[in-house]
């Protein structure tokens, strides 16, 4: 009887043992389960991530490439404005160079180029004072002789100095020569101006190396075309 009721308790207690474990087991495989299930989810989010990732990378390439092609044609269209300024400059200058030509052929380079330029070219071999007048074409009586008359293409006259211009279609050593002869006379035309610096020039479309030596040698300004206007070509050169 004593041994039955063992044999009956210990069948209790395995059962109960069977059915803790059973139990144990069961939580085991639940949590094993949620475990794979978080596993499962972090290998989602991570993927997730990766492939966000890899958009975010990409159209980051796409921005840079853009930007590289948005600075390549800023690149393009400067480098275009700048060839359009360029040639507009160009073609400047060939119009003011043509024009000097035409002028010179029609014989009014005095009027179209050198008249414009003839304060501004007083100013530059003057230095320290202005023209307070400028006349082109002058003609000028000899005041004991009247039948004498000096012509000037250009005059310009300051407070103590006075320039004066001839103006040819080519000019060489023998004409510029001519010219400085001429004015030796012009204190006697001009008596009201002998007291003032005579200021001597030359003018044509362009001048040769060889005719600036004499003119300089002269003491004879030389005035020429330049890029857009009549400039003076050996200032300090004398």
């Amino acid at each position: 009887m004593v041994t039955e009721d063992r044999v009956i308790n210990l069948e209790a207690t395995l059962a109960r043992f069977i059915e803790h474990t059973d139990l144990i087991v069961a939580a085991i495989h639940e949590d094993i389960a949620e475990m794979r299930a978080g596993h499962a989810r972090t290998d989602r989010q991570l993927l997730e991530m990766q492939q966000q990732a890899e958009r975010d990378r990409q159209q980051a390439e796409k921005d840079r490439q853009r930007a590289d092609e948005d600075r390549q044609r800023a690149d393009e269209d400067r480098q275009q404005g700048e060839r359009d300024r360029q040639q507009a400059e160009k073609d400047r200058k060939d119009f003011n160079k043509r024009l000097a030509e035409i002028s010179d052929s029609m014989g009014t380079l005095i009027e179209d180029m050198v008249a414009p330029c003839g304060f501004r070219l007083a100013k530059t071999i003057f230095g320290s004072e202005e023209a307070q007048t400028c006349a082109i074409r002058v003609k000028h009586k000899h005041p004991a002789r009247p039948g004498e008359v000096m012509e000037l293409d250009l005059l310009a006259i300051g407070p103590t100095k006075v320039l004066v211009v001839e103006v040819k279609r080519r000019i060489d050593a023998a004409k510029a020569a001519e010219y400085r002869d001429k004015l030796k006379r012009f204190a006697e035309f001009f008596p009201e101006l002998a007291a003032k610096t005579l200021c001597a020039a030359v003018a044509s479309v362009y001048i040769e190396s060889s005719v600036v030596t004499f003119l300089n040698r002269e003491s004879l300004y030389g005035i020429a075309m330049g890029d857009e206007v009549m400039e003076v070509i050996n200032l300090g050169q004398f």
